[in-house]
């Protein structure tokens, strides 16, 4: 049976990998434009992972949203993006939307070696940049890959039917679906 790779083995690393790897991504595209990322704007979020049909495993496996922002003059942000972009796609990531503007940037990629959704926008006041860097699914290093299925496809639940169902009296009208 095909199971459209539900079960191929997740990449493994620890929490801690997962949010330097982030990090440094962060640090190599600001640094594209010397910028340099504030540390006090972190913001890390790991949840449990879920399959595309919401299986659900219990061996620890989770992915990372890890943001953060740098400081950048307000006329500067379409120059500064223009530079990342040229680093992301020099990465192997593909662009999947982009708007410039001097004082207004956006930009979100996926790809790379680890397979990661990139955004990197202009934060309001247009004086900051944010960097957003979401990771697949990971599994921590040393526990064993759970196997998960996902519920069954179109499967139709039962539903008992009440008595008071059964003996409905029949509608007035027939044909109105609403009685």
């Amino acid at each position: 049976m095909n199971n459209s790779g539900k079960n191929d083995p997740l990449p493994v690393k620890s929490r801690d990998n997962a949010a330097q790897m982030a990090r440094e991504l962060a640090e190599s595209l600001a640094g594209q434009y010397s910028l340099k990322v504030d540390d006090s704007t972190v913001n890390k979020e790991f949840r449990d992972c879920f399959g595309k049909d919401h299986e659900h495993a219990t061996d620890g496996r989770f992915d990372l949203t890890y943001s953060i922002r740098a400081k950048i003059p307000g006329n500067e942000h379409g120059k500064a993006i223009r530079a990342m972009r040229k680093k992301l796609e020099d990465s192997h990531y593909k662009i999947s939307g982009y708007r410039e503007d001097n004082s207004d940037a956006l930009m979100d990629a996926k790809g790379g070696r680890d397979d990661l959704f990139v955004s990197v926008e202009s934060y309001m006041p247009a004086t900051e940049l944010v960097f957003s860097i979401s990771t697949p699914c990971f599994l921590p290093p040393g526990v064993k890959q759970q196997q998960v299925s996902a519920p069954a496809r179109n499967a139709t639940p039962t539903v008992p039917v009440l008595a008071a169902e059964a003996t409905a009296p029949e509608s007035r009208f027939p044909a109105n679906p609403f009685g």
